[in-house]
C-alpha cells in the first residue's frame, strides 16, 4: 500500500510540475523539473493580515487567520519561510531554514498568540490513508480554547483534542464511522457545547479524501477573525 501511495503523489506531483514551469520561463524544457508543493495554514491568533515570503520573496500577501490554502509549489532544496506583516519588512514569524525534497507534499503551519507563536513544516504522511475510506488528521491550533471533540455530520471522529505549542502530527487516519461529510462541528469536549461549526454550501469531504481538520481562534472572540473557527483543507494525495 505505501509503494502505491508514493506513485499516485509522484505521478501528481509530475502533473503539476509542467504547469509550474510554464509560469516560470517560455522556453519548453525537456524534461521538466521536479518541484515539492506546499500548502499554508494561518492559525495565529491575531487581527494582523501576514505576508507569506519564501527565501526574502514574497509569494502570497493579506493571510488572515484561518487562512487555509495556498498550492504553492516550489523546487526542491533550501527554503526559509517567513510570514512578515502585511506590506512591511517585519517578521512575525518564519520557519527552521531547511532542505525539502521534490516529488514531496508538505503543509506549513502557523500558530500561538501573536506574542509567540510558531511556524511549522510538516512533511505530509499518508501511510495511515486508505482510498476506501474518508481520511483526516485534526490540529487544535487554540490557545485558550481549550479540550475538543470533533464531529463529521453527528458522528463524533476524535475527542479531547488540546493545544500544544509542539509540532502537530503529521499522519491522517482512516475513518471508519464516516464515509462523507457536510458539515464539521467542533464541541468542548464531553459536552454538547458547540464551539465552531463549518457547514457551508462547499463544505464537503469525501470518501477517498484527506483532509486537515484545524481550529483557530480566541474562546473570547465572538467576531471578526480571532473568534472560533473550524476550517479544513485537501490534502494532496
Amino acid at each position: 500500500m505505501a509503494t502505491s501511495k508514493r506513485f499516485r503523489a509522484v505521478a501528481a506531483l509530475l502533473a503539476m510540475v509542467t504547469g509550474f514551469t510554464a509560469c516560470l520561463k517560455t522556453e519548453n524544457t525537456t524534461p521538466s523539473r521536479p518541484v515539492a508543493a506546499f500548502v499554508v495554514i494561518n492559525g495565529i491568533t491575531s487581527t494582523a493580515k501576514l505576508d507569506f515570503y519564501d527565501n526574502s520573496t514574497k509569494v502570497k500577501d493579506s493571510i488572515s487567520t484561518g487562512f487555509a490554502g495556498y498550492n504553492y509549489q516550489a523546487y526542491g532544496g533550501y527554503h526559509l519561510f517567513d510570514l512578515k506583516r502585511y506590506a512591511t519588512s517585519t517578521t512575525v514569524v518564519s520557519t527552521t531554514a531547511a532542505n525539502y525534497d521534490s516529488l514531496t507534499y508538505y503543509t506549513l503551519v502557523a500558530f500561538g498568540d501573536s506574542t509567540s507563536p510558531v511556524f511549522y513544516p510538516i512533511k505530509d504522511d499518508f501511510e495511515g490513508a486508505n482510498n476506501a475510506n474518508l481520511n483526516i488528521r485534526f490540529w487544535n491550533l487554540s490557545p485558550n480554547i481549550g479540550a475538543v471533540d470533533v464531529y463529521l455530520n453527528t458522528t463524533k471522529v476524535d475527542s479531547n483534542r488540546t493545544f500544544s505549542l509542539a509540532r502537530p502530527a503529521s499522519v491522517f487516519k482512516a475513518l471508519t464511522t464516516v464515509s462523507n461529510a457536510t458539515s464539521i462541528t467542533i464541541k468542548k469536549a464531553g459536552t454538547e457545547t458547540v464551539v465552531a461549526t463549518n457547514n457551508t454550501s462547499s463544505t464537503q469531504l469525501t470518501q477517498g479524501g484527506v483532509y486537515t481538520i484545524f481550529l483557530t481562534g480566541d474562546a473570547s472572540a465572538t467576531s471578526g477573525t480571532q473568534a472560533p473557527y473550524v476550517g479544513y483543507i485537501k490534502n494532496y494525495y
